[in-house]
């Protein structure tokens, strides 16, 4: 019994340490394979040479030799990818090879765009060693017009670079573009870069320029122009078509300006439909993107037509009175509803929702509700008797109600929303206290008081009122008659555009009742009056600064507290067009249709040529 156990607990040991060793064995594997998996290309490039030969039909064969020294921390070399000017190549018409050993597998790059990728099959260069690549490639319709000596053609290149993180040391460069036959060397321009040197070689010009130990991680952009009789294949170029080329290589001016484009064209989408249609938006965005892709120049001639839109769109919105009343459910012949207030009338009116809230505070302040602490910036307060500020809406509004039967002064709903709006915000200036609520159930409530109304003959009505409330006071001479009637109808009078005709004469500056009722306290600078009922005519200057330039000062910076826009009843309805019937269409269109299914690399770079002495080049680089 003892030995059986010794040697099943033996046997147990033995499983356990060979599972334990295998355990061990691979971790280590895993370690020393890591790094190796890890590795990423990494070389340096001793020496690079690009020849060009440029052919009377406008041709060019590029001719490359490149040396790579593969560092031994690099993984092998067995692909290189090799920048092309252009996308309209045959790989028919390239070769390559490898320390002499020819290559056939040329493909498309899928890294650097335009350009190839060739691969070295068998012959890659393993870390530690060196081998030279070899590529020829003809690549047509490169020679262009200069459009600085249009007797001249132009071409203009940049070998092929690699990414800054794949690359070691520095690279001598040489670029030599050879010209076709009969062409002098002194007849030659350089551009960008000054000739290295310039030469007869087998009958051709040659250009040459050398970059001695440079990183090639980047552009090294030279060009020559020459005279261009007798040579095929010059592509005519315009300083228009220079100009185009040069924007579709910006891609990041090209971006930027098309971000800005869709801002200011969604800004006046916005201002027109109030927010509305945005499927109509989405789709005109789309089709706008398309055509700045497709034709480039577009997004800069839509620039002129733009920025005339958002103009004349914002001065329609400066001149246009938006009507802000919710729909009235009127009746033609309905008669006339009597019994509105001078705020109610004005908002019937649609005159400008910073007048109709300041006769809503002026009424509250004749009143004796509320009790005027500055003039500039304008500050109310409610008096003792009226301030609620807590308590739930009921209890406000049964306290106030309690003060004003007390004082005699009627009390209106609409005002109390209002003094619940400056209860909760005690101490803070009129134009920094949020009334939209309050504004927008004072609204809805005309509208339905108008209800069953008519309501053109009614808005004649109140007109008539204010022209009569007008020539009554103008009409009284006697100054102390003058500013009873003024008191009285002071709120009808400033609905008349010639309202500071009547507050303001070169013999008399009105001041309201609850100025003269604090005597001088928190009241304005520069009005007159003697007391109750007496007046003394002010000087010339008090009256410029008197009631009535002080009431337009203060309708003035209330028209930033409130506006129709602000109103939620008002949501989609402050544009120039409602499109929220395209919205719930297209929402309908989806419902219906999700119902209906539920039933139902290698080296990169990068070279090209283009026209003209201050061409840009955009070519692609820094690739593996």
């Amino acid at each position: 019994m003892t030995d059986s156990m010794t040697n099943y607990r033996s046997s147990r040991w033995r499983r356990a340490s060979r599972i334990l060793s295998l355990a061990l064995l691979l971790a280590l594997v895993a370690l020393l394979a890591g790094p190796a998996l890890a590795q990423d290309y990494y070389f340096a490039v001793p020496t690079l040479q690009l020849q060009v030969f440029i052919e009377p039909d406008g041709t060019a064969r590029l001719v490359y030799d490149i040396t790579f020294q593969n560092e031994a921390s690099g993984r092998a070399i067995d692909v290189v990818d090799i920048g092309l000017p252009t996308g309209d190549y045959q790989i028919s018409n390239m070769t390559a090879s490898i320390d002499g050993m020819e290559l056939y597998d040329i493909r498309p790059s899928e890294y650097v765009k335009p350009g190839v990728e060739v691969h070295l099959d068998n012959q890659w260069i393993s870390p530690g060693d060196t081998g030279t690549l070899h590529f020829e490639a003809v690549i047509p319709d490169l020679l262009f017009q200069d459009v600085t000596n249009r007797d001249y053609a132009s071409f203009q290149i940049t070998p092929t670079w690699f990414g800054s993180q794949y690359i070691s040391g520095l690279t001598d460069v040489q670029v030599a573009i050879h010209l076709p036959e009969g062409i002098s060397p002194e007849t030659m321009l350089y551009q960008n870069e000054a000739f290295g040197q310039r030469a007869l070689f087998q009958d051709r010009a040659v250009a040459l320029w050398q970059f001695p130990a440079t990183r090639l991680t980047g552009p090294h952009l030279v060009g020559v122009s020459f005279p261009s009789a007798g040579i095929a294949g010059v592509q005519r170029m315009t300083v228009f078509d220079l100009a185009e080329r040069w924007f579709v290589s910006q891609t990041t001016l090209r971006l930027i300006l098309g971000v800005l484009f869709l801002g200011i064209f969604t800004a006046i989408f916005v201002r027109l439909t109030g927010g509305t249609g945005w499927t109509l938006w989405f789709i005109g965005a789309a089709a706008l993107v398309f055509a700045f892709i497709r034709w480039p120049l577009s997004l800069l001639a839509g620039f002129i037509p733009l920025l005339a839109a958002l103009y004349l769109v914002e001065r329609w919105r400066r001149t246009r009175k938006l009507p802000y009343l919710p729909p009235i459910a009127q009746v033609e012949g309905g008669g006339i509803k009597r019994g509105l207030t001078a705020p109610e009338a004005a908002a019937l009116l649609e005159m400008p929702l910073n007048k109709v809230l300041t006769l809503i505070v002026f009424g509250l302040l004749k009143k004796g509700v509320l009790r005027q602490t500055s003039a500039d910036p304008f500050q109310v307060e409610s008096t003792e008797a009226f301030r609620a500020a807590k308590g739930k809406q009921e209890e406000r509004w049964q306290t106030r109600r309690a003060a004003a039967q007390k004082t005699g002064v009627t009390l209106q709903s609409y005002e109390q929303r209002f003094l619940d709006a400056i209860d909760a915000k005690p101490n803070a200036p009129l134009r920094k206290i949020e009334f939209v609520e309050a504004m927008d159930w004072f609204l809805a409530n005309v509208a339905k008081r108008m209800k069953g109304f008519d309501i053109s003959d009614t808005q004649e009505y109140y007109q008539a009122i204010v022209r009569r409330a007008v020539e009554q006071a103008k009409a009284i001479p006697d100054i102390p008659l003058r500013e009873a009637a003024l008191d009285r109808d002071m709120e009808w009078i400033l609905l008349d555009n010639t309202y500071s005709d009547v507050f303001n004469t070169p013999s008399y500056s009105y001041r309201p009742t609850w100025v003269r009722a604090s005597s001088g306290s928190g009241g304005l600078s520069g009005g007159s009056s003697g007391g109750s009922g007496g007046a003394v005519a002010p000087s010339f200057s008090n009256v410029a600064a008197g009631f009535a330039g002080w009431t337009e000062n203060t309708m003035g910076s209330l028209a930033a507290a409130i506006s129709p826009s602000s109103l939620p009843s008002l949501a989609g309805k402050s544009g120039f067009v409602n499109l929220s019937g395209v919205d719930k269409a297209t929402a309908d269109v989806f419902q219906a249709l999700a119902s209906s299914s539920k039933s139902g690399g290698g080296g990169g770079g990068g070279s090209c040529a283009c026209a003209g002495c201050a061409c840009a080049c955009a070519c692609a680089g820094g690739g593996r």
